[in-house]
């Protein structure tokens, strides 16, 4: 295939492209449960310049064949390499987490994986699936020149965030008596519960980052994520010894640590977010046009938008969440949870090390490679428990197994996300993770008696299984009409915005159902 078809000259695949590189792997917040998941796309000398690192234009215009190759894959290598380091940032700040919780023994370790098994499974996941939602919608507001809707959807998003934080609050009350209906140690799952509350702050605090990350995103500025995220990687230790030890606060200083790390990079991405519109106010490119009423309305279009998205992000992140769970389940839960939180972590922490798309595939085996090498110290960097350490070296050899699957599946789902094609990577991720994957993982750690190690295989088949299955599908996206036909529905609302006034933006997204009865 010439190199010109696999680089067409639409800016649709520089969109789809862009979010696929910046999709970044869920469970790697599993055990710290901090604000984990910040794209770093900017190379901007400071970190809050206004300059975009990319525009919907053609990056090479007037290049074809190789010439348009490698200016296409330089682009995408400008975004790379910012967007590990920004994960590495946020792996750190999820390490010194749990490295602070691994030192006060087994049982907090335990409860800690528990606790934000629940708080992945039931909150970060619908919080990030929901703002999912907006790299759609801005992303193809601000390239249709459409940019003061781009702030609408903005308010929008928050007011749901702030919605479901609070229904949430409330479903997390019950959630001792459900971790022990499903067979969870009753200590642990009472200590889990009182720990979820008091991290709710924490919980709205991820779902308003990623909302105004995916506002600046739309606008191609990343550095201010960047920027946040350091900021959160420097006041993490201090918030953590403060409250663990310092005042003594133990499991509770654990939680508070967590809500004072998300306030904080929540209010330096705010921060950055309101001197931005500041200096755009007036100007033709200005994404904030003030507080809309229209921001109340609209409200099941953009969920039409958000829930496939919920479901693609939430079949993966249960999966791997579920087997925690699983975990609980086997002889000695808090070694077994700890060992297995912390191997969920690693494979996190694999994904996000080498997750810029254009690093090579030797980077990727040193990586897992080293980890496999030095498992006892890097099992030593989480806890100092002899029982959890032992039970994680001998998981870690499997964990390096994930890579593959993992790294695969992550990047061709932001790909579909980017295209609007969020439904089929649901539908995907339900029949392979919850149809097979689980299932598996069930019968041979519990029922064939392998333990840790018969969870994690289940882990390493399927994400190979899913990995291939999402290859198939990408192959039969064509991106470039994907953007025609996003193009044509921004012309038909811009005709209708101009014929009823104000019109919220998603009100006639009919294009691809056809003309409605009696329409011409």
């Amino acid at each position: 295939m010439p190199p010109e078809a696999l680089v067409p000259a639409h800016p649709g695949w520089r969109d789809a492209f862009e979010e696929a590189a910046a999709d970044v792997y869920p469970s790697g917040a599993v055990v710290g449960a901090t604000l984990m998941s910040p794209r770093a796309i900017g190379n901007n000398p400071s970190p809050f310049a206004d300059t975009p690192v990319a525009d919907t234009a053609d990056p090479a215009p007037g290049l074809v064949g190789w010439p348009a190759y490698r200016a296409e894959l330089a682009s995408i290598a400008s975004l790379a390499v910012p967007l590990s380091l920004s994960n590495l940032m946020g792996l750190v700040i999820s390490l010194v987490a749990i490295g602070f919780v691994g030192r006060l023994g087994a049982f907090e370790l335990s409860v800690v994986v528990t606790s934000t098994s629940i708080f992945n499974v039931s909150g970060l996941s619908v919080l990030t699936g929901f703002a999912s939602a907006m790299e759609t919608l801005t992303g193809q507001a601000y390239g249709a020149g459409h940019y003061s809707h781009v702030g609408v959807v903005l308010q929008r998003a928050l007011l749901l965030t702030t919605l479901l934080t609070a229904a949430l609050g409330v479903l997390w009350t019950g959630a001792d008596r459900a971790l022990i209906a499903l067979g969870q140690d009753p200590d642990i799952s009472r200590s889990a519960r009182y720990y979820l509350l008091t991290s709710l702050g924490a919980l709205w605090c991820q779902g308003v980052f990623e909302n105004l990350k995916r506002y600046l995103m739309a606008q191609g500025v990343a550095a201010p994520v960047t920027a946040a995220t350091l900021v959160g990687v420097v006041a993490a230790p201090a918030f953590n010894w403060l409250f663990i030890y310092r005042c003594d606060m133990r499991l509770l200083g654990a939680a508070l640590a967590m809500d004072a790390v998300g306030l904080v990079m929540v209010a330096t991405l705010a921060g950055a977010v309101v001197a931005r519109d500041r200096r755009l106010a007036g100007t033709r490119r200005a994404t904030w046009a003030g507080l809309s009423r229209e921001a109340l309305g609209g409200w099941g279009e953009y969920v039409r938008y958000a829930l496939p998205s919920v479901l693609m992000i939430c079949c993966e992140w249960w999966t791997f969440e579920a087997v925690i769970l699983l975990s609980g389940l086997l002889p000695d839960p808090p070694t077994s949870l700890s060992a297995m939180g912390i191997a969920v972590d690693t494979s996190g922490a694999q994904f996000m090390l080498i997750s810029g798309v254009g690093m090579a595939l030797s980077s990727r085996c040193a990586i897992a490679a080293a980890i496999a090498l030095n498992r006892e110290r890097w099992a030593r960097v989480f806890t100092d428990v002899p029982a959890v350490v032992a039970a994680t070296v001998d998981l870690l050899l499997l964990v390096v197994a994930t890579l593959p699957g993992d790294g695969t599946n992550a990047t061709l789902q932001g790909l579909l996300r980017g295209a609007g094609r969020q439904e089929i990577g649901a539908v995907a991720n339900i029949c392979s993770y919850w149809g097979i994957g689980i299932p598996m993982a069930a019968f041979l750690g519990i029922k064939r008696n392998l333990g840790l190690r018969g969870l994690w295989w289940g882990l390493v088949i399927v994400n190979l299984l899913q990995g291939c299955v999402m290859l198939g599908i990408a192959s039969t996206i064509n991106l470039s009409e994907a953007a025609d036909k996003a193009a044509a529905r921004f012309e038909q609302r811009r005709s209708l915005t101009q014929a009823q006034g104000e019109e919220p933006l998603l009100a006639a997204d009919r294009l691809e159902a056809g003309p409605a009865a009696g329409e011409v």
